[in-house]
């Protein structure tokens, strides 16, 4: 893990236990203010500890005077309140500061609140330039301009993806990385709810790649798949206890949803490999959540993450650690 003296100044005023027991623990840094969780993933290998950290939902609502000249933006502008004029800046600040220290960040999706200059401006300016390897998958929020207008979008939805492409510091819709010698982190684009013959290729041979290395396949996507678990109908959440429910069993690949061939190809492929993908780290739906997923002789392990700007923009940052 990166910076062991001053991540041990950061940590120096002590952590707090709020709620939870066991892998639905929340902690809080008093200093700092961030929320946290912490998982263990153990390899068997032995060695160093890698760490990856996970952010989600980071929303940046924010319109630069380009922007302003848009209809479609200057429409939203109007309409879209929350986190305007770019309030969750405090927010990732906080977390980022936080996950530096990690070996590797992934934020997993929905940085942007909505696609415009002054978003991908705030994105460049508080992630990628202070910290140029962090993998972001996309979310739903990336490919709109219209939100919350009542309006849909004028151009269409290639043009918004080539300018997103344009934009993106690595492959956005698959990027596979190895971490410490131990994990194999992947960002898998499901920001529309579906996945590709492309990402299905490439997941395969990742799988069988990994196998063979005994790498933990760490799988970062922005919504969460269906656990094929009866009981998950409605789970009760892990995050500071606030009550809320979600169903898993009619997030992506359940039986109730018309999916396409290449999407359940892609999702059978994940419940087909438990002894290899190790966890499966979502966002979307802005509470915390922990499920498993049915893969048969294993069950692999679903975190869903709080979006990064509640309480108060503290931040909000799942540590994976694998040893």
């Amino acid at each position: 893990m990166k910076n062991t003296e001053e991540r041990a100044a950061y940590f120096a005023g002590g952590t707090e236990h709020i709620c939870g027991e066991g892998v639905r623990s929340l902690y809080r840094v008093k200093e700092s203010g961030v929320y946290f969780r912490e998982i263990v993933i153990d390899t068997g290998l032995g060695g160093e500890t890698v760490e990856i950290d996970q952010i989600t939902d980071v929303h940046f609502n924010y319109c630069n005077e380009h922007d302003r000249e848009n209809e479609e933006l200057a429409l939203t502008l109007q309409h879209r309140k929350w986190l305007a004029n770019a309030a969750s800046v405090k927010g990732i600040q906080a977390a980022m500061a936080f996950a530096k220290f990690a070996d590797q960040v992934v934020i997993t999706g929905d940085t942007l609140d909505y696609l415009s200059e002054g978003a991908m401006e705030l994105t460049e300016q508080y992630i990628w330039e202070p910290y140029p390897d962090t993998m972001i998958c996309l979310g739903g929020h990336e490919l709109v301009r219209q939100m919350q207008t009542g309006v849909s979008d004028q151009t269409s939805l290639e043009s918004r993806l080539a300018v997103l492409e344009k934009f993106w510091r690595h492959d956005m819709f698959y990027e596979s990385r190895i971490i410490g010698g131990k994990a194999m982190c992947i960002a898998l684009d499901n920001s529309r709810g579906c996945y590709t013959d492309s990402q299905y290729n490439r997941l395969s041979a990742d799988i069988e790649k990994a196998r063979r290395e005994h790498l933990a396949v760490l799988l970062f996507q922005h919504e969460p798949v269906d656990t094929g678990v009866p009981e998950d109908e409605a789970y009760p959440t892990l995050w500071a206890c606030d009550g809320k429910m979600q169903n898993f069993r009619r997030a992506i690949g359940s039986p109730t949803r018309n999916d396409d061939e290449a999407t359940r190809r892609v999702y059978r492929l994940i419940r087909e490999n438990g002894d290899v993908i190790r966890g499966v780290f979502c966002g979307h739906w802005h509470s915390a959540y922990y499920a498993e997923i049915d893969a048969g002789e294993y069950r692999i392990p679903q975190y869903v993450l709080e979006g990064n700007p509640y309480n108060s923009q503290a931040g909000h940052v799942l540590r994976i650690l694998v040893r």
